[in-house]
Parts: structure tokens; sequence; C-alpha cells
């Protein structure tokens, strides 16, 4: 395999990324362009079509695969879930990429099991978050099958640490990026609050994310992002600023939509449900987000946030649960506020805060924005995911494992 002298630019890869989701995932399509705009060549493998496939077919250069690899516990199901395998193991050993790159578990247990068809690529896996750790047969299969990988990359330091504690050989921090110009903070706030029937001087406060109905013990009373904490702590808000309005944006990823009937009814139960607004799924997020004074998000399990990201970069007040990622973005007291997990007072409280001092919320916001454009800008984040591929690629050697130190 070639590679680069000295002074040389980094030599062009072939890049194989994997995901298992075929909606959302922005932060997926942005790594892939990303790449493909350094020079790259990259390929995209999702499990089936839909809005995801059809956003990375529109980057120049980027080919896409549709291969149906998945896990199931349905017996009738597992013929073609192995045939779905040997494809994708078949398609690795006749593209022959220096990286296979994959995110989110079932993409990571099936492209580990795909590598092996091609040896010589560099296996790298690039976690999201940690909820399939708190399920036995992903912590069964994370256990039997981490140590295929070459790099792991946490996608905030909490994850990094704990799969360092877990034993993934090599570990780094990579934060996903976006277009962080995209966002403008002195975009008008008048389109989303003439929508609503909002007076300037009307507080607005929102929380923006995909609705996760689980059967998981540790989500049934309180969902993974932990709408029922904002839901509960909107009638304790409004005691102290009556005339506030919420919002709840985003829908089901997938389900239903009972999960969301059921919060409208906690909602109605409370005598609030003339004061929150479900908008349901929004394509506008820089208007919904210049609408807002202030962004909540007080989920129970996270990773960094694309939505607590682009509220610094429009320079809004957040609060955020002190879990997971959200500490990465949110430094309390200084670019927003952090809460204990399920703790609607907590929230009320700190809503209240923000709310009453604009001055604090504005300081705290433009700190925001100079970490997010700093931390978070889709140039440096591809840039340091394509250094690493280089730097574990020249490290690995013959199938070397690759030796680095604590995570950042």
């Amino acid at each position: 395999m070639r590679t680069s002298g000295i002074g040389d630019p980094p030599r062009p890869l072939r890049i194989l990324q994997i995901t298992s989701t075929a909606v959302g995932g922005s932060w997926f399509h942005d790594q892939v362009r990303g790449l493909a705009e350094l020079g790259n060549e990259v390929c995209a493998v999702l499990p089936r079509e839909g809005p995801l496939a059809d956003r990375l077919r529109a980057i120049q250069g980027v080919r896409v695969e549709i291969i149906g690899f998945g896990l199931s516990r349905r017996i009738r199901q597992l013929p073609g879930l192995m045939a779905a395998q040997w494809r994708l193991m078949k398609f690795v050993r006749e593209y022959k990429p220096d990286v296979i790159h994959s995110h989110l578990i079932i993409a990571m247990i099936a492209a580990r099991v795909a590598s092996a068809a091609y040896r010589p690529a560099l296996v790298v896996s690039q976690v999201p978050g940690l909820v399939h750790l708190r399920m036995a047969p992903f912590r069964i299969l994370e256990w039997l099958s981490l140590r295929r990988d070459d790099l792991v990359l946490g996608s905030c330091r909490a994850i990094a640490h704990r799969y360092q504690a877990m034993g993934a050989r090599s570990v780094a921090v990579s934060y996903y990026g976006c277009d962080v110009h995209r966002f403008d903070p002195a975009t008008s706030p008048d389109a989303f609050r003439r929508e609503f029937g909002l007076a300037a001087d009307t507080p607005a406060v929102g929380m923006v994310a995909y609705m996760y109905p689980s059967k998981l013990r540790e989500f049934r009373q309180v969902g993974v992002k932990g709408h029922e904490v904002f839901i509960d702590a909107v009638p304790l808000i409004l005691r102290q600023h009556p005339e506030a309005r919420f919002f709840v944006v985003g829908d089901e990823l997938v389900g239903d939509g009972e999960y969301r009937r059921r919060l409208e009814r906690r909602a109605a139960r409370l005598g609030v449900a003339d004061r929150i607004s479900f908008t349901g799924f929004r394509s506008d997020i820089s208007s919904v987000m210049a609408g807002l004074d202030v962004l909540v998000n007080p989920s129970m399990d996270e990773s960094a946030c694309y939505t607590v990201v682009e509220a610094l970069l429009m320079r809004k007040g957040v609060v955020a649960t002190d879990v997971g990622g959200l500490p990465d973005t949110v430094r309390h007291g200084r670019t927003g506020l952090l809460i204990p997990p399920a703790d609607p007072t907590a929230l009320a409280r700190a809503v209240t805060a923000l709310v009453a001092d604009p001055a604090a919320r504005l300081r705290m916001a433009g700190r925001g924005r100079e970490l997010a454009l700093r931390q978070f800008d889709i140039a440096g984040t591809v840039s340091q995911v394509n250094e690493l591929y280089h730097e574990a690629l020249a490290a690995r050697g013959p199938r070397r494992p690759l030796r680095r130190g604590n995570p950042a």
C-alpha cells in the first residue's frame, strides 16, 4: 500500500462509510460529503432506501449501495439477513477499501464481520450514543466483536472513556460536525413568532428532538429525550412567567404516533395543552431557533447533540441535562445551564433564570457560539477524521494494534 512521502499531502483513500439508518442522519451525510470533498473516494452503504440515500446521491462523486444488513430475533428473517451479510462481505472484498468506517451499533457489528473479507482495511467504529449498551444482546455483541476495531471514535468524551474502559484497542474523541455557517444568529425571529401569534416580548421556550418510544425499563417513565420532563416543567415555569409559550419540535422517528399522543395527553392532564405547541417535524430549524429564547434538552442519554450546537450557533439560551456529551457543549454557567436528569423542578428553575435575565443569557450564548464554531465546524471535524485514518494506517503496519493515550 503506497503512502505519501514526507511533506506530501495525504494520499486519497478509498473509504466505505456504513450506517444502519435510512432517515435523519445529517451527521452521517455531512461527514460523507466532507470526506469526499477532501478528495477521497467514498461509498456509503445503507440498509434500505429512504431520504438519507436520496441526499447522499446528490453529493458529487459519492456512491451509494443499498444492502439490507441487520439483526433480528425473528427466526424467519434470519436467512434473508444472513444473505445480506454475505452480500456485504462480497462487496467489501470487491471494493477493497482502505477504511471501513461504521456508525450505530447494527452497522458496527455488520462492518466488523464484513471486514474479515478484506483484511488490509482499517476498521473504524464511530459511536454516536450509549443507549445500546443498556441492552444485554448488544453488550454481548460488543464484547465479542470490539477487538476487531482498529480505532473507536467516541462522538463525545463520555463515550470515548466508556469504550476505552471496555477494552477498545485505540480510542479518540471526534465530534460529529455540521455546517456551522448555515446558522446565522442575525436570522429574523419574525416568521416563526408570527406563525404562532407571539408578541415580541413573549418568552418562547422550545425542545427540538425526535421522539423515541422505548421498551427499555430505564425509559418507560421518561423517554430517552426526556420530553416528559419538559412537559412536567411547563406548569412550574408558568408560575413565574405566565405569558410564556412552549414548543415541542419534532415527531416520532419510527412508530405509529402513539408516543406523541401520550405526550399530548400528558400536557392536557397538567392543564397546559393550550400553552404547548406540538409542531411535528420542521425542516426550517434556523427559523425555529431564531424564534426561541431558550432551547432545552432534558435527555436521559445523549451525545454532544446537534440541536444544542445549533441553538448555541444561533446565540440562544440553553438548558441541558448533565449526562453523556452534553457537558462537552454546555459548560455550566458559561455557555448554558446544566441540570440533573429527570428533574422538572431543576429544569423549570434554570429556564426561569434564563428568561428573567436576558443579558446573562446572551453572554452565555455568545460564549457558546464561539465554542460551537471552534469545536463543531464540519471542515475541522472531517479533517480530523481524515488525519486519524492516515495516522492509524501508518502506525498499524501489518495489522499491528494502534496504541493511543487517554482520550482528550
